[in-house]
């Protein structure tokens, strides 16, 4: 078996140490990341994604009137209330949402 010099098993220990704490960070900014998403979730104006559903709030004073774009159904207009928020259903079928004036 050949042996390994002091040198290079340095070297070795040093990268197993970056990378364990790469893994530690990753881990942990991930789950950073979850949390400003489930806190920005509250927040959001317009289109946003809620787990599996599309949902579009209404951050203005006055009633909006929006046009969905769907990828496997017909396509909608919605009236949406102020400060509301209003289910527009799988985010995997919402291809675009456009804001029409007022209703």
């Amino acid at each position: 078996m050949k042996r390994t010099s002091g040198r290079r098993w340095a070297s070795l220990a040093l990268g197993a140490s970056i990378g364990a704490t790469l893994l530690a960070g990753g881990t942990a900014a991930a789950a950073e990341s979850t949390e400003a998403a489930v806190a920005g979730r509250a927040n959001a104006c317009g289109l946003y994604r809620d787990e599996n559903a599309a949902q579009y709030k209404n951050c203005s004073n006055q009633n909006e009137r929006i046009f969905v774009t769907y990828i496997w159904t017909s396509n909608q207009y919605y009236c949406v209330a102020p400060g509301q928020v209003k289910h527009l259903g799988s985010w995997n079928n919402v291809f675009r949402v456009y804001n029409r004036g007022t209703c």
